[in-house]
């Protein structure tokens, strides 16, 4: 899983992503009995595997995976849920979208990506046979449309569930259940809610960041096998639809190419460390 955030604030939309990847192996258990055979009519005892509740099984985690990358220069793309269809990753999935279609509309790209997505993860498995609330995957696309900030969210599992998010807000995915519990504290303490168009770009950076580190930090301190953590990278898309790094990991450096001259973060030197030389 993990956790994708998107905020939409006056001066642009600033999304973030953590950098934790889980991996889960079913396990399966022997178990011995008798059974009657259908041919000679005699009991035997006979071994055979049962699989064992979902959730249970070998699991690892690995810290750096990329879950934030621009698309077209204009628009930023977080992704949730599986990383990987089959044996191709959704970020390469992505990158070769890039390269096929350019769209300038943020609905319609997220409509398009989706499809695609939609189309090899059904190259891989008979998305009939998933639960019709599934999600196996999804992503933001954040930019703007007519001058206005707009978070396209795409759900994938079964079918395709698509929404548009418009003005001012914060939208999250993936592992929100500690997020969901704090916004809820909202209806309470109604000084905790936050006035989005009162805010800048840094205040929407640190924002995202404190729903990531404060989802992160709390699995820290439970009994459960963490599935949000690493570093955190953050980026915005500014109102001229130009997409710009606030904050990323060596990684990104690595595999998108750019140029440290386009990140808005250097004047925080804890920004400037974690992105890495170029």
């Amino acid at each position: 899983m993990t956790l994708v955030v998107s905020v939409r604030v006056p001066d642009g939309v600033v999304v973030a992503a953590d950098s934790l990847a889980t991996l889960a192996v079913q396990s399966q258990a022997k178990a011995k009995g008798p059974a009657k055979c259908p041919k000679c009519g005699e009991e035997h005892l006979v071994e055979i595997d049962v699989p064992l509740p979902r959730g249970i099984g070998t699991l690892s985690t690995l810290p750096y995976a990329l879950k934030l990358v621009p698309l077209w220069g204009r628009f930023a793309v977080t992704t949730f849920g599986n990383s990987l269809i089959g044996e191709r990753s959704v970020f390469a999935l992505i990158q070769e979208f890039q390269q096929q279609d350019t769209f300038t509309d943020p609905q319609e790209a997220a409509d398009a990506l989706g499809g695609r997505l939609f189309k090899v993860l059904g190259e891989t498995i008979n998305v009939n046979d998933l639960p019709d609330d599934s999600v196996v995957l999804g992503f933001h696309l954040s930019g703007y449309k007519d001058g206005k900030p707009v978070t396209a969210v795409s759900r994938i599992g079964k079918q395709i569930n698509t929404k548009s998010f418009e003005g001012f807000g914060a939208t999250v995915d993936g592992e929100t259940s500690v997020v969901t519990h704090m916004w809820e504290l909202k209806q309470s303490i109604p000084q905790m809610g936050a006035i989005y168009q009162a805010w800048s770009v840094l205040d929407a950076s640190d924002y995202a960041e404190f729903l990531i580190s404060l989802t992160a930090t709390s699995q820290r301190f439970g009994l459960m096998v963490p599935n949000v953590g690493g570093a955190i990278d953050v980026a915005v898309v500014i109102p001229q639809n130009k997409f710009r790094w606030i904050k990323r990991k060596q990684l990104a450096n690595l595999l998108l190419e750019e140029e440290r001259d386009h990140d808005i973060g250097q004047a925080r030197t804890t920004d400037v460390s974690e992105a890495g030389p170029d």
